[in-house]
């Protein structure tokens, strides 16, 4: 309730006016809804009727047409059928799954919002009407109500509803809004009484009541009479003032200066009618305790009977304060008094006789000592406890520096992070790690409280994290993991801890799970192409399947899609045979290669020579070197990469031209295997992807493949410890060097 009294205006008219559109917005409302709801229920079985009434007009003439195969007749009959502003699209889809559409290409005036499009589509279904002639089917009609342009209708009603409804709120809170300020614009009469009785003026005007309503009438007549009841005690009370040796001045609730004597305006050189009005806590800023009590001012009022003898210097002179509460009849704070008097003097007396009493203390304690000193020599026992006592501490000191050591030691080579707080819950110490994980320096970071951290560690997160505030309170039960932002963007988990003792009451850990997360997005991100990619061959084999099972084919027909079915099962063994590939691969780490010394002209010749050419295309173009060349590879593994580089060659170079492979011996100790083509090429952007999983340069989907060749060339010659380089242009080839260390010829 009191967060929403705060919501409210504070002025009485707001209110009143406040009340008046919420009436008149909800009766708009109300009104408005009632009648939009019956606009679109009639516009949308307006609709459906139209519907259904042309799709019966349309049925005879396309049934003619159908019996006798005239295909051209149907298309102009449903061209003009969505000629109608009703109808978006018109469709006849025969037996044999043959199919005419048309479709029209205007867009209804004004736009309507989507989500009304959308609305108004699932209330109208499309309009089916079979075709049927002599108890023999033809197929079907189906026309497409155009529900942009229905939405479309409905949406310049409700602009044209919502138009007219705020011109009438509008108007209507203007023609309330004049009379209501004239009515209650008498209440500002009531601050400016107020403002008199702050000023505590001599002179006091009372309210005028001639012109205002009855019920301000009245009250302004009681509070004109307490007002001039309240003047009288004041100057009562400032004769009374005046008469006092002390300084006096009365307070309010809020620390300000109701009425003063003159001695108060002598003391704090000030003229007595600028002290009126004004805020204590700025006329006395030596009183340190002023602010905190007039804070607690209740509970000061309520049980406490205040403070005496505050002492401070002021113009040169010293003063003492004292402050009392003043109660109401509940026993509550209604202000306060302050009373200063001048203390110069009495200070100087007390002076003179604490450095007195000083004096003859620090002599009493000098004699004491060379009294002491004169005393007999400590005896051999007394040396032996003392070197026995002074072992154990050195024995304890060399511990303690060595644990402080192994705990250094521990800190410093910890990838995690650690910040301590001592007993007050300021941080004390921060490792090594923290500078590089939180991205701030120790210093910055170090005699923080809990408050200070938090608002560090809330500068270095990323919006979308910093949006929920970190306290670190709330670490104790469930640790958070955030996204820090850049230059060095990580992802951390933040627990908390007890310290264990009073010197370090707790201890913030904080993890790096970069890598964590990372890991669970690239197999997330695996899994879901993996399944996209299995998924294409998939639905053609279930599609076709179901055709075959459900319909009767004619031979040739069914031997299409078993072709078909075969192609698309073939395609999705190659992908699973490749994605166990790869996997083995990766997972066995060449642990199951068998390196060995290989020719690697002789492993060229002999893969490319049992490479099946595709039909039609020329057979791989071979150079090699003059010398041989001589490798640490598992010979199969090696073969298997080149093997995917030729089929990847005549694959991207459907148009024809040359595949070219050759063998060099290169500088600084290694051989090169190049494959060549002038096929289709990639671009710069291509060619950065072309060794991701599933990536394929072509999008078209003409060319057959899985995207993980060359995936596995890049994994299989990467643990040969060798390199993959590829060149390309668009429309100009492709060129990929597999780069080996050679070894010598056994």
């Amino acid at each position: 309730m009191s967060r929403l009294a705060a919501l409210l205006p504070r002025s009485l008219l707001s209110r009143v006016l406040m009340l008046y559109l919420a009436a008149l917005v909800l009766l708009l409302t109300l009104g408005f809804g009632a009648f939009l709801a019956y606009e679109v229920r009639s516009t949308l079985d307006d609709a459906e009727a139209g519907s259904q009434a042309m799709s019966a007009l349309l049925a005879p003439a396309v049934s003619e047409a159908a019996v006798i195969g005239d295909y051209d007749t149907i298309k102009r009959t449903l061209d003009r059928a969505i000629a109608h502003p009703l109808f978006e699209r018109a469709a006849f889809i025969d037996l044999k799954a043959g199919r005419i559409e048309v479709a029209r290409q205007d867009r209804p005036s004004p736009t309507p919002p989507a989500w009304l499009v959308a609305r108004v589509a699932r209330e109208l279904d499309p309009i089916n009407a079979p075709i049927v002639v002599g108890g023999r089917d033809y197929g079907i009609t189906r026309l497409h109500v155009w529900s942009e342009r229905i939405a479309a209708d409905i949406w310049q009603v409700m602009r044209i509803g919502v138009m007219l409804a705020s011109f009438g709120l509008l108007a209507g809170a203007a023609l309330v809004w004049w009379p209501l300020r004239r009515w209650l614009g008498h209440l500002d009469q009531v601050q400016a009484l107020g403002d008199q009785l702050r000023q505590g003026g001599t002179h006091l005007a009372p309210m005028d009541t001639r012109e205002a309503p009855l019920e301000f009438q009245r009250t302004f007549a009681v509070l004109n009479q307490v007002a001039a009841s309240l003047q009288a005690e004041r100057a009562q009370a400032a004769v009374t003032l005046a008469s006092i040796a002390e300084g006096v001045a009365a307070l309010n609730r809020a620390g300000e200066v109701v009425l003063a004597n003159p001695v108060l305006g002598d003391l704090l050189g000030l003229p007595r009618p600028q002290l009126l009005g004004a805020r204590v806590v700025s006329l006395l800023p030596e009183l340190t305790e002023l602010p905190q009590a007039l804070q607690a001012l209740d509970a000061l009022g309520a049980g406490s009977e205040g403070w005496r003898g505050r002492r401070f210097e002021r113009n040169g002179q010293m003063l003492e304060a004292s402050l009392a509460p003043v109660r109401d009849e509940q026993g509550g704070a209604a202000g306060a008094v302050l009373v200063l008097r001048n203390v110069t003097e009495q200070q100087a007396l007390e002076d003179r006789l604490r450095a007195e009493l000083d004096a003859r203390a620090h002599a009493m304690q000098t004699m004491s000592e060379l009294l002491g000193s004169a005393g007999a020599p400590a005896d051999a026992q007394q040396v032996n406890a003392v070197e026995a006592l002074s072992r154990q501490v050195g024995d304890l000191v060399v511990r303690l520096r060595l644990q402080a050591d192994q705990l250094r030691a521990i800190f410093n080579l910890s990838p995690d992070g650690f910040i301590s707080f001592d007993a007050e819950r300021r941080v004390q110490y921060v490792s090594p790690a923290c500078a590089l994980l939180i991205a701030l320096p120790d210093r910055q970071v170090l005699g923080q409280d809990e408050a200070g951290l938090e608002a560090l560690l809330l500068g270095r997160m990323e919006q979308a994290d910093a949006r929920r505030p970190l306290r670190l309170h709330d670490l104790r039960d469930e640790p958070r993991t955030v996204q820090m932002a850049r230059p060095m963007p990580r992802i951390l988990s933040f627990a908390l801890h007890d310290g264990g003792g009073a010197e370090t009451s707790q201890m913030l850990h904080i993890r790096d799970v970069t890598q964590q997360f990372e890991l669970d997005r690239l197999k997330s991100e695996f899994l879901t192409t993996a399944a996209h990619e299995l998924r294409t061959p998939m639905t053609s084999i279930f599609g076709f399947s179901e055709l075959l099972l459900h319909r009767q084919m004619k031979p040739e027909v069914q031997a299409d899609l078993l072709s078909r079915i075969h192609r698309q099962s073939k395609a999705m063994v190659d992908i699973l045979n490749e994605l166990l590939d790869l996997a083995r691969i990766e997972s066995r780490r060449a642990l199951d290669f068998e390196f060995a010394p290989v020719c690697l002209r002789d492993l060229v010749r002999q893969t490319v020579g049992d490479f099946g050419t595709p039909e039609g295309r020329s057979a791989v173009e071979l150079t090699m070197c003059d010398s041989p060349q001589w490798v640490q590879v598992d010979a199969s593994k090696l073969g298997q990469a080149l093997r995917n580089l030729l089929s990847n060659a005549y694959k991207y170079s459907p148009g024809g031209g040359r595949v070219m492979v050759s063998v060099h011996a290169a500088t600084s100790g290694h051989a090169e295997i190049r494959v060549q083509d002038e096929g289709i090429g990639m671009t710069a952007e291509e060619l950065a992807r072309v060794t991701e999983r599933f990536y394929r340069a072509d999008k078209s989907g003409a060319i057959p493949g899985t995207g993980l060749g060359m995936a596995i060339v890049k994994e299989i010659v990467t643990l040969m410890g060798g390199t993959l380089q590829l060149n390309s242009e668009p429309q100009r080839g492709t060129c990929v060097t597999v780069r080996l260390p050679t070894i010598v010829a056994p």
